[in-house]
Parts: C-alpha cells; structure tokens; sequence
C-alpha cells in the first residue's frame, strides 16, 4: 500500500515520499529475494527465511529512522512495530526450519503464512489511516 501525498505541508509530502521510498524497495528486495530463491530443501527455506527476515528489519529500521508529522507519530510507531514483528516471526521460523523436523518446519511455515497474513492487514490498515490523518 503506498501512502498518498497531501499539498497541505512540505513536512507531510516529505514523510509520504519516504515511507513510499521504503515500501517500495521493501517490495524490489523481497521480489528478488523470492526469484533467486530455490526451495528444494528445509536448509533452502531456512536460507530464503533468514533473508526474507533481513530485509524486514532493514525495512523497519529504515521507518523507524524516518521522523513522521506529529499528527501520525502514534500510527508510524505502530507502522514500525509491525514490520519489526514480521521480521520476528521470520526469523522466528529460520530457527525452527534449520533445527526442527519436517513436522516442526510445517508448522512453522503455516504459522508464518498465518502471521503474514495478518501483518498485512494490520499493515493495510495503518497505511490507511496514516493516508487519512494527513488529509485532515
């Protein structure tokens, strides 16, 4: 989801330009990550987890470096907490898909899956209502 601008203050389009300037390279890592990845083997999906969780943090890392108008600091904080805890529940699988059995690594694949899923909702969300407070 990619935040839009507002011609209200050059604050607030400097903020939309930066968090859309790290979502979009947040998207540009994990496509190629995801192309190059080959998952033939638990170690391979360990591997391509371990990256996947990388990136996010790098990705939070980078929002959380981003100073947001005081009108949405709440929301980007949430914004950064999300993308912290995908990275978590990413790296959180890496150890169980290098460590655990085929039964441990499924399931901590469909925890992931699930997880992922929800973190995009609560992602969509916070994007919206960031979009929403910067036109007010």
């Amino acid at each position: 989801m990619i935040l839009a601008g507002c011609g209200d203050t050059a604050q607030k389009n400097d903020y939309v330009d930066q968090v859309n300037n790290v979502q979009n390279e947040l998207v540009s890592k994990i496509t190629d990550a995801t192309s190059k990845a080959t998952l033939a083997t638990q170690k391979d999906a360990a591997e391509y987890a371990g990256t996947i969780a990388g990136i996010f943090s790098d990705a939070a890392d980078k929002l959380e470096a981003i100073d947001p108008p005081a009108d949405v600091a709440d929301l980007h904080a949430q914004l950064v907490d999300q993308m912290r805890s995908i990275a978590t529940d990413t790296k959180k699988a890496e150890k169980t898909l290098r460590t655990g059995s085929p039964q441990q690594a499924q399931k901590a694949l469909t925890d992931l899956q699930n997880s992922a899923n929800s973190a995009q909702t609560k992602f969509t969300t916070l994007i919206s209502q960031i979009n929403d407070q910067l036109h007010n």
